[in-house]
């Protein structure tokens, strides 16, 4: 890490001290034995070098763009929803509310659907199956959170289901531990049908619900027609991981009601 780098991150321990943040976002090079006060954040898959000559404006309007999306992914990844945060980039030091991010995402505006603890760990889950894939290629799959009985009724098993006769604690998404299993049958046709409290009853599941008026923008395959289906027609959550483009999509009511990139990927 260059001179110049370490002054950066020793001014945005400054500053997050004199305004008591929550945490640093560093969108530069990580580097261990140096030793900041404030919690500090890392993020990747970020090319700030491309912008070296770009205009004041333009490089304000890169950082707040990435701010945002590392912003939603620390909101979930934390589960914190209030407070501010400053972003360390090569050429800028920005301090950030929390609260700004809300018109992109909050579990607990769906919590009459699903507790907003599961949808956290389900996201969760699923940025790390859209930045990392499944042995080496992209993944695209689904998840949808809601009354099983009724999720049932709106769709049917399209291969055996691995979960079958299974005991709950190893079929809680809740628990870390159980996501190796869930990323593993993230492969299969169909997708993922869980309790509102965070029970997997089921992977390869296909869905019944009819798309034909749900509207959506142009490019969005099957996978989010049906998602978005099914919403519509059950009190549920949809959660969608794009094989292509690796964005995440939040579904509820049978509209998108938060969509979150993955471009970059933020790192404790």
């Amino acid at each position: 890490m260059t001179t110049k780098n370490r002054t950066l991150l020793r001014s945005a321990d400054a500053l997050a001290k004199s305004v008591d943040a929550l945490a640093i976002i560093s969108f530069l090079p990580k580097e261990h034995d140096l030793k900041l006060d404030t919690p500090t954040v890392h993020v990747s898959d970020i090319q700030p070098d491309i912008l070296r000559d770009g205009s004041m404006v333009a490089l304000l309007d890169y950082c707040s763009n990435h701010i945002i999306d590392a912003v939603v992914q620390y909101r979930i990844l934390t589960k914190e929803n209030n407070g501010t945060v400053v972003a360390a980039f090569p050429y800028a030091l920005l301090i950030y509310d929390l609260e700004a991010t809300n018109s992109e995402f909050t579990a607990e505006a769906l919590a009459d659907l699903a507790d907003p603890g599961v949808i956290h760990a389900v996201l969760s889950l699923a940025l790390e199956l859209a930045h990392d894939g499944r042995e080496g290629r992209s993944i695209g799959t689904a998840f949808i959170l809601g009354d099983i009985d009724e999720l049932k009724r709106w769709s049917h098993q399209g291969v055996l289901n691995p979960y079958a006769g299974h005991p709950v604690d190893v079929r809680d998404v809740k628990e870390r531990s159980n996501w190796e299993s869930v990323k593993e049958f993230s492969q299969l046709d169909g997708v993922f049908i869980i309790s509102k409290d965070g029970i997997v009853e089921a992977a390869g599941r296909y869905l019944d619900a009819d798309s034909r008026d749900v509207q959506l923008q142009s490019g969005l395959g099957g996978r989010h027609l049906a998602t978005a289906a099914i919403t519509k027609v059950t009190p549920s959550v949809g959660i969608v991981v794009s094989e292509s483009g690796g964005i995440i999509r939040v579904f509820a009511g049978g509209k998108v009601v938060a969509h979150i990139r993955t471009d970059v990927r933020v790192e404790f």
